[in-house]
């Protein structure tokens, strides 16, 4: 009893300081990255065209916000379906769109999507917390992980700060690895394995509407699963495999994928494009091509991984020494003490995440992108702490029969932990080393002190992410670089003003003030300002 009440504690300490820390990053947050901006568009943006598309017009900011808030009051479901047919599947977006309708109707905020993150995120911690639990048998052990692995981490932090399905991405890898050892742990113990069939068709369900990356990472488990059974059911039954119980399994396993994936089809029938079509097809292709760049991805994932745990700080090499020494060291622990069990699944998740990581490097295109293997990234570092657990956790026995080996143990520990959080603190640098997090050369605070002066966005806007800022001003203009009668018209109606803000190209930034200049009959002095995406952002003062 009186360890169930310090497990309970340490818990809701560690979902609580997960809280706090995911709603102080979310104070950090500025949206700018595409895919975040896409994320609005998707869910939102169906109910009015983008902002940039009205040209000539001035806008206020709550005008722009508005293409990012649900105005409407019905879900439209259908229209978020019809409009993701060659690009996501559509859960993440039919959720954004709910809580956008439900409880943020007719505001663009972050919160739509931080709120949808802070609940798989403590789910996902919470499932670590207890798992950590069942495997050290120490609440504090179990508490301490969680914390350096899923609060203080810059990985976790990335995740769960970016408004994409990311997290929730992190969560059915999670979930379908425990629904797959679920169904070995009812294979060892004997027993008929329909709740874990259930729970296994239910987690890959929900995983295929989720991402299409999951798709492999349950390509991969599935296949390492079934051929772990297969192997002992040849073992057993020879040639007459499938009479055997374990064949039984496998049978188990592929029908929950049949099932799962035809209630897919019938959910999102547009996978079906994606999978004879679009990126899937691309990816099978892609298989079967073997050059010097797709060696490049695969070592550029291995230098990522080491990164992604232990920064620039500590050389690559270095760091994937370390990650290769826990698990292996694990490994060989688990092995000596004959939990065989624990060793099966232990090496099998170090197997999916290395096997997924390859996949995804070898039919990467041409943009490296870390986000696509988080995930597996997550699920490495959690197996190297564990092994790292159990590395110590043999050191610190054979301290402890030493005098003051107590003393001595629970100092080194204290050091190591100190050390590990300071390192993780380190790494994440106060955001500038969280992926997505702000962009580094914009400062939103300044563009607020402009609020109220007129906002000029000149030229081209496509593949402009830079849509956030422009919630914004109080009046905001959007115009063309064809120097029309109409841009002219516009700018003529702030012809009293005696400053503005100009986003534009800086390739463009010569011709926008010559026409300004032209259109207004004044000279224009021209301030840099800052970076904001793929835009300059200058401050234009008109001379008298």
């Amino acid at each position: 009893m009186k360890i169930r009440k310090q497990a309970f504690f340490t818990g809701a300490l560690i979902l609580l300081l997960g809280t706090l820390s995911l709603v102080y990053w979310a104070g950090k947050k500025e949206v700018w990255f595409c895919d975040e901006i896409y994320t609005y568009e998707s869910a939102n943006g169906f109910e009015q065209d983008w902002p940039s598309n009205l040209k000539d017009i001035w806008q206020t900011g709550e005008d722009v916000e508005s293409y990012f808030a649900a105005d409407w009051n019905i879900l439209s479901l259908n229209d978020i379906t019809t409009r993701l047919y060659n690009d996501h599947v559509p859960l993440y977006f039919w959720i954004f769109r709910a809580v956008s309708v439900w409880a943020f109707h007719g505001s663009g905020t972050i919160w739509i999507g931080m709120s949808i993150n802070l609940f798989f995120y403590l789910i996902v911690l919470g499932v670590v917390y207890r798992m950590f639990w069942s495997l050290t048998g120490s609440p504090w052990a179990a508490g301490i992980i969680s914390l350096l692995t899923g609060v203080v981490n810059r990985l976790m932090i990335e995740q769960a700060t970016t408004l994409r399905m990311y997290m929730m991405l992190l969560l059915a890898m999670v979930v379908l690895l425990l629904a797959e050892f679920g169904l070995l742990r009812a294979y060892d113990d004997g027993r008929k394995p329909w709740k874990e069939a259930a729970f296994l068709f239910l987690a890959s369900t929900l995983g295929f509407l989720t991402h299409y990356d999951y798709w492999i990472f349950f390509a991969v488990t599935a296949a390492l699963t079934c051929l772990w059974l297969l192997f002992l059911a040849f073992r057993k039954g020879g040639r007459a495999f499938w009479h055997t119980r374990e064949f039984g399994f496998v049978l188990v396993s592929v029908c929950c994928f049949a099932l799962s994936l035809a209630v897919t089809i019938v959910v999102f029938p547009y996978c079906r494009w994606n999978l004879n079509t679009g990126k899937a097809k691309i990816a099978l292709s892609s298989l079967f091509i073997i050059s010097g760049e797709k060696a490049e991805h695969i070592l550029w994932g291995y230098q990522r991984l080491s990164v992604s745990m232990f920064g620039n700080i500590v050389p690559v090499w270095l760091g994937l020494f370390v990650i290769a020494a826990c698990i292996f060291g694990g490994g060989m622990i688990l092995c000596q003490k004959k939990e065989f069990r624990k060793l099966r699944n232990y090496v099998m998740s170090v197997l999916i995440a290395q096997f997924y990581q390859l996949i995804v490097c070898f039919t990467l295109p041409d943009a490296e992108e870390e986000h696509y293997l988080w995930g597996c990234f997550m699920i490495m570092m959690w197996c190297m702490a564990y092994g790292a657990w159990l590395l110590l956790e043999k050191c610190f026995a054979a301290v402890r029969k030493v005098k003051y080996g107590n003393m001595i143990s629970c100092a080194a520990a204290v050091l190591l932990t100190a050390c590990v959080f300071f390192g993780e603190i380190s790494v994440i640098d106060d955001g500038n080393g969280v992926a997505y997090l702000f962009y580094p050369g914009k400062d939103r605070s300044l563009l607020e002190e402009y609020a109220q002066i007129p906002w000029i966005v000149y030229g081209p806007t496509v593949g402009v992410y830079s849509y956030y800022d422009w919630i914004i001003p109080d009046e905001i203009c959007f115009l063309s670089e064809d120097q029309t009668q109409a841009d002219a018209q516009a700018v003529l109606e702030k012809a009293e003003e005696e400053s503005f803000l100009l986003y534009v190209y800086v390739d463009y930034l010569q011709e926008a003030v010559e026409f300004l200049e032209q259109t207004l009959g004044r000279e224009v002095e021209v301030e840099y300002l800052m970076q904001s995406t793929n835009l300059s952002v200058y401050v234009l003062r008109v001379a008298d």
